[in-house]
């Protein structure tokens, strides 16, 4: 590593941690922060438990925050370079552009590494500990998320999916519940209620219809009923402690999922989205990482407002893209690698085209 990289290293490292500061504050100031001064000044959760729960929610938006940070930094670092005519003096001593990407494109693999780490291993964790908090309703009510999925196998060749609207904590109470009732791997039924209730050993539905599926997967008979009882080992509080919602697997548990759910015949665009997602956003820091080299190229003597605005204007840009190709790939429009990665490869293309250019001029 040469005198230039250990320089630019130090620089960049240095923005990058402000960057990352800024944007936390950024994303946070809202309705987290919001929440947790409720939780302090109104439902008498120490300070203490409110910072713990800061941290464990950090994780989620760090993963988004880390290639923020790193075009902030390069822009800012670039910029800086350019402003003081240390970018001219390289140039002079024959360090071309493509070179001086280098130690810019070397720190964006680490970040990148840490973020699939953090995405990957931590992530998980920590929702599952802020879930450990539940038995608290009132900070279950916001950490328990409305459209929830679990299973229940506890019955013996019987497997239940669930699918809830909402979840009523301090009722222990699930509304507007699916159930799809399997046994040995073959749909059997289907049950549509309002309410469902864990108690005693049972699962209890109220106010809802059955729907009796015969062997060729035809409803043959339904049922009307004001109350169903199902037996089970579950209890709710524990099922709704350990379940993790797609974004909260890893790589590996979700594209498990994925394969159950297709060997039912389910639908599986939207996780599949959620699960390519999983790879084109870490790998977001190279992108701007290009961008962030070009840009700041180009507007050598802009200083340290415009750096920010640049930075902002490209992430707003990056993840509007991304959310648009991202929803048509779960329409079917595009594949979902394409839909996901359409972004990555447009920001890739622009940046090395505009350094490219840079380069010959």
């Amino acid at each position: 590593m040469t005198i230039l990289d250990r320089y630019v290293l130090k620089q960049v490292g240095f923005h990058f941690l402000s960057g990352v500061a800024l944007f936390v504050a950024l994303l946070s100031a809202g309705d987290l922060l919001f929440r947790l001064a409720k939780m302090w000044l109104q439902q008498g959760i120490t300070g203490w438990k409110v910072m713990v729960i800061f941290i464990y929610s950090l994780p989620s938006f760090l993963v988004y925050v880390f290639p923020m940070a790193i075009l902030l930094s390069v822009l800012l670092t670039v910029g800086r370079m350019s402003g003081d005519s240390e970018l001219v003096a390289l140039r002079a001593g024959g360090v071309s552009l493509w070179r001086f990407t280098i130690p810019f494109l070397l720190f964006a693999i680490w970040i990148c590494a840490g973020t699939i780490l953090l995405q990957e291993r931590v992530l998980p964790y920590t929702s599952l500990r802020l879930k450990d908090m539940w038995e608290e309703s009132s900070i279950a009510n916001w950490l328990l998320q409305e459209n929830t999925f679990f299973r229940d196998t506890t019955e013996g060749g019987v497997e239940r999916i669930f699918y809830v609207r909402n979840v009523n904590t301090r009722e222990a109470l699930l509304e507007g519940v699916v159930v799809q009732e399997y046994n040995k791997g073959i749909l059997q039924r289907i049950i549509n209620a309002d309410r469902a209730l864990n108690r005693e050993g049972k699962w209890i539905f109220e106010e809802g219809v059955a729907y009796e599926v015969n062997d060729r997967g035809e409803v043959e008979r339904v049922v009307h009923f004001a109350r169903e009882e199902v037996k089970t080992e579950e209890d709710i509080k524990e099922v709704l402690k350990t379940q993790k919602r797609p974004q909260e697997m890893s790589f590996a548990e979700l594209k498990s999922y994925i394969t159950r759910e297709r060997a039912r015949g389910q639908q599986t665009d939207r996780l599949e989205v959620i699960l390519w997602q999983k790879t084109a956003i870490p790998f977001a820091c190279l992108v701007f990482v290009l961008l962030g080299t070009s840009l700041g190229i180009v507007s050598p003597r802009a200083g340290r407002a415009l750096g920010i605005g640049l930075s902002v204007l490209v992430v707003f840009g990056y993840y509007v893209l991304f959310s648009v190709t991202s929803t048509l790939a779960e329409g079917g429009v595009f594949s979902p690698i394409l839909g996901t990665w359409f972004s990555n490869i447009v920001g890739l293309a622009m940046g090395g085209a505009i350094l490219w250019w840079k380069e010959r001029k």
